[in-house]
């Protein structure tokens, strides 16, 4: 673990549930020392699998487990003077500072860019926010359904054959860890220029930057002049960019995205080589013309075969397929555990729990081994004692109610 990259980075994680949160993780998991500061009450994000209404419901934070490994928690009051001066000390000696605090609250407590780097000038301020920095919605709160998914766009891409056209719920969470990501690379670009020249300064992101992103497609073709068709519909489709019922009742997806090479070794795979006799299919435009019988003949052949016997005759023949598969199947791909998609984390209640892993691979640093997420200010003495105070300020300072 001597070659962590950001081993002797020094966090202060002051954000609330996924994406920001999720970005000091990602640091931890590199080396970086992480303290969370969290209010008396608690990150909300504690409670996020109480009641069972987005999340399956447990007794166990799991999801507050996956964006909080690695870190001390620090549970105090920023609204007193003396939890101030405990941030203060903090701040002098950290590297960067990482919060989604909507604007209003941050200017209350003290926690703009502006005012941590006057503490600290090398420290990198790192903002997540749900719309951004500007223009008038910049000091909403969002969460990624919202920002992410609805307001870029991508939520009504995803329109199902309805009469009513409503798109269904956002996966929860979906946007939030990519635009972590985001704002991970970010500060990494960040404290590499700081080795130049020496000087902290602030990076930035939000939900919908990182939404407009990911549908970057549609929306370049309506920069370029462009109307984007409104959405995939699988009855419209091609027959070779589709989907199709199995034999062993799983879900195949199929994007033959070059027929003139694929066609024939897709027929010959499939011993459907008399499908070239018929002038309604041996051309591509003709494919595309009587794409609805095309399919029924190809659904009825696929019928006969199981995800493996299809994946047997196609797999060499360079055509693009894939099964569909069942969140509670992806556990047991041998794809994802065989590229360490999952990670071992000690001290948890659940007895060898593995999380997500970051998607990063460095081959000559490796990401240290997970530990448990904190409860809250469990670290609360041993961070104040760091910082000089002793054990008489300390029953002070819990006497009083500025730490838990």
């Amino acid at each position: 673990m001597e070659n962590l990259p950001l081993k002797g980075i020094k966090v202060i994680d002051a954000a609330s549930f996924i994406a920001a949160p999720l970005v000091s993780a990602l640091m931890s998991d590199y080396g970086a020392e992480v303290i969370k500061i969290e209010p008396l009450t608690g990150d909300t994000y504690r409670e996020a699998v109480i009641g069972g209404h987005v999340w399956p419901e447990s007794d166990i934070d799991w999801a507050f487990i996956l964006e909080n490994r690695n870190k001390r928690s620090l549970s105090i009051d920023l609204k007193s003077k003396e939890g101030q001066a405990i941030l203060n000390k903090l701040i002098l000696e950290a590297d960067v500072f990482v919060t989604n605090l909507p604007k209003t609250p941050r200017k209350k407590l003290g926690l703009t860019d502006k005012v941590i780097r006057k503490i600290n000038s090398r420290i990198i301020y790192a903002s997540l926010s749900a719309f951004g920095e500007n223009g008038p919605d910049s000091d909403r709160t969002g969460l990624d359904s919202t920002a992410y998914f609805a307001r870029s766009g991508l939520m009504d891409w995803s329109k199902i054959n309805e009469l009513d056209k409503i798109p269904p719920f956002p996966i929860p969470g979906g946007g939030d860890h990519p635009t972590g990501l985001s704002l991970f690379t970010s500060i990494l670009l960040a404290l590499m220029n700081r080795d130049k020249t020496g000087l902290g300064t602030t990076v930035t992101t939000s939900l919908l930057a990182n939404g407009i992103w990911s549908n970057a497609m549609l929306i370049q073709a309506v920069l370029s002049g462009h109307k984007p068709i409104d959405t995939f519909h699988w009855d419209t489709l091609s027959a070779m960019r589709n989907i199709y019922n199995l034999k062993d009742k799983s879900l195949f997806f199929m994007l033959l995205t070059n027929e003139e090479k694929h066609w024939q070794p897709f027929l010959r795979s499939l011993n459907l080589e008399s499908l070239n006799e018929s002038s309604k299919f041996n051309t591509k435009n003709n494919r595309q013309n009587n794409k609805k019988e095309l399919k029924k003949i190809l659904q009825k052949e696929f019928l006969k075969y199981s995800y493996d016997d299809v994946r047997k005759k196609l797999i060499d023949t360079g055509i693009v397929f894939t099964k569909i598969t069942q969140t509670e199947n992806t556990i047991s791909d041998p794809q994802t555990n065989l590229n360490n998609m999952f990670m071992n984390i000690t001290g948890e209640s659940i007895k060898d729990l593995k999380i997500i892993s970051p998607p990063l691979n460095i081959e000559n640093a490796p990401r240290k081994n997970a530990t448990k997420a904190p409860k809250l200010g469990e670290h609360n003495v041993e961070i104040l004692k760091e910082l000089g105070y002793t054990n008489e300020e300390i029953k002070i300072l819990q006497n009083k109610k500025i730490v838990l």
